[in-house]
């Protein structure tokens, strides 16, 4: 069986072993894209551990937030145009509103602004009222927002190699060392 095992190890794929290398509890599909380009995986973490971490290292709960970070950029994103024309600031936006902002925009962006004005009016009544305003944008922030980013996101948290609740760029480097070297 020890003669067996070191064909079997040569008879394995190198995809096949390079993911041995990784967390097993990475969802596959999260697997793969740090198995396609480590670099960009090591990049994105190294972001996330600085621009939302401390001291070198970040919590699966600082990864959640950096997370609701960028749904609540992309919720503010699609409601931008909507507050620009809220002319009494009522947090109502009602149709005349709409057309009066409208004409001071590009063709382009006044059939924009349109035609979201009319997408996000559920009960078509003409008026935006908070409610439709707040699932106009969780849905823009649905559509904006890809899973597997957030699944790499989340990922950085598989890295904590002495499971102390924390990874940090060292734990990370190490781990995908292996990884550099074979791409």
């Amino acid at each position: 069986m020890r003669a067996l095992f070191p064909f079997l190890l040569l008879a394995t794929p190198v995809a096949a072993q390079e993911a041995a290398l990784l967390p097993a509890s990475l969802p596959p599909d999260v697997a793969e894209a740090i198995l396609a380009r480590p670099d960009r995986f090591a990049d994105m973490a190294a972001d996330l551990i600085h621009g939302h971490g401390t001291g070198g290292t970040i919590t699966p709960a600082a990864i959640e937030t950096a997370i609701a970070l960028d749904h609540a950029f992309y919720r503010t994103r699609a409601l931008r145009p909507f507050h620009e024309s809220d002319l009494d600031a009522d947090g109502s936006l009602t149709t005349p509103e709409v057309v009066a902002r409208a004409a001071t925009l590009s063709p382009p962006a006044r059939a924009r602004l349109m035609r979201d004005h009319a997408a996000a009016d559920a009960d078509a009544d003409g008026t935006l009222s908070p409610p439709e305003l707040r699932a106009y944008a969780e849905a823009a922030a649905a559509r904006a927002s890809r899973p597997l980013d957030e699944g790499l996101m989340r990922a950085t948290a598989a890295f904590d190699a002495d499971a102390d609740g924390q990874t940090g760029l060292a734990e990370l480097t190490r781990a995908l060392q292996p990884l550099s070297a074979t791409n």
